[in-house]
């Protein structure tokens, strides 16, 4: 009996001994101290809840001594990254910035303030609204002090948890927008130079046509010819492209009656499309309402789609489709054609870019056209969109707003 309350004393002392060790080793961490182990005492031996807590301690320091070398590493990276980096938490709040972004801002309290109340742009406001509705990936330029940025939005987890962290970009493309500048300057200067020699090179080649050749320096006047032709078409788009570039918004503005305008471009293709034995059709569910714009671009617009439509179209025709959405007119060009490739599709409207450069040369083509097209639909506040894939045709639809 003696024996047995020994050792219930023995455990009940050695239990107080283990919660006052394990104390001690809590409140030495709680006060950040990583360097607290417990020792042995004269003769006697740490105890196994000792050992054990000196071992957890060190596994602990050096997990602990790795997660500051990274961050270490991180803040490094980010000091030298030269666009303007931000973490917010959900809400938009700001957790941490690197020094582009605090100097963007000339202030040194970011930290704990709303991004909106930092980037102070309605642009920025309206991506931001528009990537918490949605929880995708969003960019955009956005204008700082007078400067153009080019602004992304993303949740830093792959899963798009809409709990966690989103980082914020913003890179200065000030010098992208003025080489764009200088090379637009450039190119409507050289436009310029070369109409008149075109126009001069042209009635030569008509006076020389009047006079009494033999066939082979026809054929060569006629190569001439069609090679000048190209160029002025060229030069042509060239200016139209500049032209549009440059404005902001709209010159000219008024009602358009998109029925009686696709009507008109329609007319002007129909030899095209009986001589290559292609349908071209308006399909007209419901009356549409007019469109504020310019009724020239508009026109230029559908046209160069129809045209292009047409070109790479050898069997079946071309559709174009008028609707009615909530708040906009939509208007489609549907082809039968030889459609485009995935790869191709997102770069099809950049200026002078050709999916097939042996049929474009064939047609004459410039590879500015739907480049053209874009900046019209752009100027009227609208969209474009392409569906294609080789063999089944193309679909372009214009939305605009009425």
């Amino acid at each position: 009996m003696k024996l047995l309350l020994a050792l219930l004393r023995s455990k009940k002392k050695f239990s107080e001994l283990c919660q006052a060790e394990i104390k001690a080793g809590l409140e030495a961490i709680s006060t950040g101290n990583w360097q607290f182990r417990f020792k042995a005492e004269g003769k006697e031996k740490l105890s196994l809840s000792q050992h054990i807590f000196n071992a957890l301690m060190d596994n602990l320091a050096e997990k602990q001594w790795q997660l500051s070398e990274k961050e270490k590493e991180e803040q490094l990276l980010l000091a030298e990254i030269e666009e303007a980096w931000a973490m917010t938490d959900k809400e938009g709040k700001i957790l941490k910035a690197n020094p582009s972004f605090t100097r963007l801002f000339e202030s040194l309290v970011i930290e704990g303030k709303y991004c909106w109340q930092v980037i102070r742009s309605t642009d920025f406001l309206r991506l931001w609204e528009e990537f918490r509705r949605t929880g995708d990936r969003k960019e955009g330029e956005i204008w700082i002090a007078q400067r153009p940025f080019l602004a992304r939005i993303f949740y830093l987890k792959k899963e798009a948890d809409k709990d966690g962290k989103i980082a914020l970009l913003l890179r200065d493309i000030s010098p992208e927008k003025n080489l764009e500048k200088i090379k637009r300057e450039l190119v409507a200067h050289i436009s310029h130079e070369l109409r008149t020699p075109l126009t001069i090179i042209k009635g030569y080649l008509e006076t020389l046509e009047e006079e009494k050749l033999d066939e082979v320096s026809l054929s060569f006047i006629a190569r001439i010819k069609d090679n000048v032709d190209r160029l002025e078409r060229l030069v042509r788009d060239l200016l139209t492209l500049e032209e549009l570039e440059s404005q902001q918004e709209l010159v000219a503005r008024e009602k358009v009656n998109l029925e009686e305008l696709v009507r008109n471009v329609i007319s002007q293709f129909e030899n095209v499309a009986k001589e290559k034995n292609l349908f071209l059709r308006l399909e007209l569910p419901a009356e549409i309402p007019s469109v504020w714009g310019d009724a020239f671009r508009l026109e230029q617009m559908l046209t160069n789609l129809v045209d292009n439509a047409l070109k790479y179209t050898d069997k079946g025709g071309v559709t174009i489709r008028l609707e009615k959405g909530e708040k906009e007119v939509l208007i489609t060009v549907q082809d039968t054609g030889i459609g485009i490739a995935p790869e191709h599709l997102g770069r099809i409207f950049e200026r002078f870019y050709v999916v097939d450069r042996s049929r474009s040369r064939k047609f004459g083509g410039t590879g500015l056209g739907l480049s053209i097209v874009k900046h019209i639909v752009l100027l009227h506040g609208g969209k474009i969109e392409v569906k294609s894939s080789p063999g089944s045709g193309s679909t372009f639809t214009v939305s605009l707003p009425i």
